[in-house]
């Protein structure tokens, strides 16, 4: 028994000599040999002062390292050169390290790197996905590093680097959707960053630094490399982006899966301008490869800015903008917004849009909430004089300049859904509208067909509902000009007021009825009141209007009477009501005036003075006094389809004027008064062979459009 343990005493002591003088040897290796060995299995060439190596703490260190690659023109090697002043490696896995070629290391700090690095060409992303260097913390203290590409264009330069990293992780294979890295704690400090993705943009920033728990990024900017003709050619389907922040600063960033989280974001003067061409389609939202995640994120002084084929298209300054929450994903596949949002606030100043070949937009103040609109100052002005307006169109158009000095919307609604909006808004705004409206008689006249506003409402192909809409102490003014040279007629509606309720595209509503109710100043001195109400649901447009004016001096008409006809009246118009019914085809109902002393002055072309004598032959056909307080006139007539509504009113308001001014025989009257002139030699002051084809009288012309 005893002669067996001694024979097993002396196995074990044996197996512990070995060990330990394996031990031994192998330390003695890694002290004399390893640097040999190195040099001999790697592709660089390595030299240091100082080289300390415990085989069983799996510790490292090292000082005054050298690397510089063997082979300088070999592409599909990784070129590294550079010096370390001092390198520690804490728990290293040695023979990962010699037989793998792999670090697998729990700590990791290089002081003082000065490495240039040169990337490998065409590197296959789907083999050989192992790190060469995986470490649970990783320390550089003033590091200057530079990377370039294989073809020795910039990649990536950072100076003055010191960086601290807990619990990171790399990882090793290639997963679609997930995120190459992860860490816990860090925090890092530098000058200089420079990155350049690809041959297109740089992005840059003076300093990052992190300190008390917050990260913050001086001047970053993502600048163009090339110029938007040779972008365009290159990329015609892309838009160019110019992004710059003079500070960035988050509290946090969490990395996890598919996941990039920031917290308390905060973006100090941020400008963004984007190019773009004609060439471009439609944007098709692709999902995104990682979803950003954005809590309580501040803009401060931003300014936006789109350019498109050279020309200005949209801009804002002053944008101050805070979200809750800001989310890119690929949540979106059905050409939805590309980002979800909760609960924001925006304001912004000196916002210009392009709105075509005529007009361009602008608002001084804008202020944006989850559920409300404010809008301040807004002004669509007109590219051209009425003139070279006029000289650029084919047909007749309506020349504007509207001012609105406030916009605001409340109890607001919107969601995307399947590329369709739907809004639903409770009260709109729009207070002290100054609008001066313009057409001239010289284009050709539009024969398209013109919808009524219950059509134009239904043709809008998304749910929209505006409960409470308000026009309040505006102004309109509408000119029309022939082209005889005079100046032109001039229909002016102050103190205007308008009330619409459940405006409606009649996509899924119950109510579909439109109210409207009028109340102005016609002429700057009579009171007028217009109810006004169609269905969006009716297919036929069935509408009804009614209207009142009170105390209309007849002169205060001939600023647009007189620029037409060469007339001139006289007299007080008392009262005039209307009640119609009408749709897409016709109009018809009951036309009242009382007036008094109602005469009317023929004038001449060139002299402005009144013929008398011809004067006084038309005013044979005109009714100087209303017969009855409360005579009645029906009118009925039909709508000429390339005409707008206001036509087909004014159709009906001129026929029930002609029964009251001149009988219901009016065309019979017409008649006679014409052979009376003739047979006395008389004729109106414009020739009617020298009349414009388009010259029918202002009240014709108009409501024409």
């Amino acid at each position: 028994m005893k002669r067996a343990l001694r024979i097993l005493f002396s196995v074990i002591f044996g197996f512990a000599v070995l060990l330990v003088s394996a031990n031994l040897y192998f330390h003695y290796w890694l002290q004399h040999h390893l640097p040999q060995y190195i040099e001999n299995k790697s592709p660089y060439h390595i030299h240091y002062q100082n080289l300390n190596i415990e085989f069983v703490s799996g510790k490292i260190s090292a000082s005054k390292v050298k690397i510089s690659p063997k082979h300088i023109d070999n592409r599909k090697l990784l070129q590294l050169n550079g010096t370390v002043d001092s390198l520690f490696i804490s728990n290293l896995g040695i023979y990962d390290a010699i037989l793998n070629k792999k670090i697998n290391a729990k700590y990791v700090k290089l002081f003082r790197p000065n490495l240039h690095i040169i990337l490998p060409e065409n590197q296959d992303t789907h083999k050989n996905n192992k790190q060469p260097l995986i470490s649970k913390n990783l320390v550089i203290e003033n590091g200057n590093i530079e990377i370039l590409k294989f073809d020795k264009s910039k990649f990536l330069s950072i100076k003055n680097l010191s960086l601290n990293i807990e619990n990171l992780k790399l990882t090793e294979k290639e997963v679609s959707r997930k995120l190459p890295i992860a860490f816990g704690q860090y925090s890092i400090k530098s000058k200089a960053f420079h990155f350049y993705p690809d041959e297109v943009y740089h992005i840059s920033a003076t300093e990052i630094n992190t300190e008390n728990g917050q990260m913050s990024v001086t001047d970053f900017s993502m600048k163009p490399l090339i110029n938007f003709s040779e972008f365009s050619r290159k990329f015609p389907r892309k838009s160019l982006l110019d992004i710059s922040s003079q500070k960035m600063i988050f509290k946090d960033i969490v990395l996890k899966k598919n996941k990039i989280s920031l917290f308390e974001v905060r973006f100090s003067e941020p400008h963004l301008t984007v190019y773009s061409s004609e060439n471009q389609n439609e944007n098709k939202n692709k999902p995104f490869r990682y979803i950003v995640e954005l809590q309580n994120v501040f803009f401060d002084n931003g300014k936006v800015k789109i350019i498109k084929n050279g020309q200005k298209k949209f801009s804002v300054d002053n944008v101050n903008a805070h979200f809750e929450q800001l989310v890119l994903d690929g949540k979106n596949p059905k050409n939805e917004l590309p980002f979800r949002y909760d609960n924001y606030q925006i304001s912004a100043r000196n916002i210009f849009l392009d709105a075509g070949k005529f007009y361009q937009f602008f608002i001084k103040n804008a202020d944006f909430q989850k559920n409300s609109i404010d809008l301040r100052g807004l002004h669509l002005q007109p590219k051209f004089t009425k003139t070279r307006f006029t000289s650029k169109i084919s047909t007749e158009k309506d020349w504007y300049n509207i001012k609105i000095a406030q916009t605001r919307m409340t109890d607001f609604h919107w969601k995307l859904k399947d590329s369709q909006p739907k809004i639903n808004i409770g009260n709109v705004l729009i207070n002290n509208l100054q609008a001066q409206i313009y057409r001239s008689k010289s284009p050709k006249d539009d024969l398209t067909r013109k919808k009524l506003y219950s059509e134009l409402l239904r043709s809008i192909n998304f749910p929209l509902l505006v409960k409470n809409f308000n026009i309040r102490n505006s102004n309109l003014v509408y000119e029309e000009d022939l082209p005889n040279g005079n100046k032109p007629g001039k229909l002016t509606f102050s103190q205007f007021n308008l009330n619409a309720q459940n405006l409606n595209s009649n996509k899924g509503f119950k109510n579909t009825v439109v109210p409207i109710k009028i109340h102005t100043q016609f002429m700057n001195v009579a009171p007028m009141k217009v109810n006004w109400s169609f269905d969006t649901a009716n297919l036929q447009d069935d509408f009804s209007i009614s209207g009142q004016i009170n105390d209309l001096p007849a002169e205060s008409i001939n600023a647009f009477v007189t620029p037409y006809s060469h007339k001139k009246v006289e007299g007080n118009i008392h009262e005039v009501r209307f009640n119609f019914k009408g749709n897409r085809n016709e109009i018809s109902g009951n036309y009242t005036m009382k007036h008094e002393n109602v005469k009317v002055k023929v004038l001449d072309e060139k002299t402005k003075k009144e013929k008398k004598v011809l004067s006084a032959v038309t005013n044979l056909i005109v009714r100087t006094n209303s017969k009855s307080e409360t005579e009645n006139v029906v009118v009925h007539t039909t709508r000429n389809p390339t005409k707008s509504f206001f036509n087909l009113l004014w159709r009906g308001v001129e026929e029930g004027l002609k029964k009251t001014l001149v009988g219901k025989n009016v065309e019979k009257t017409e008649k006679t008064v014409k052979q009376l002139k003739q047979k006395l030699g008389l004729q109106d002051s414009v020739n009617q062979k020298e009349k414009p084809k388009k010259e029918k009288g202002f009240f014709k012309n108009l409501f024409k459009k």
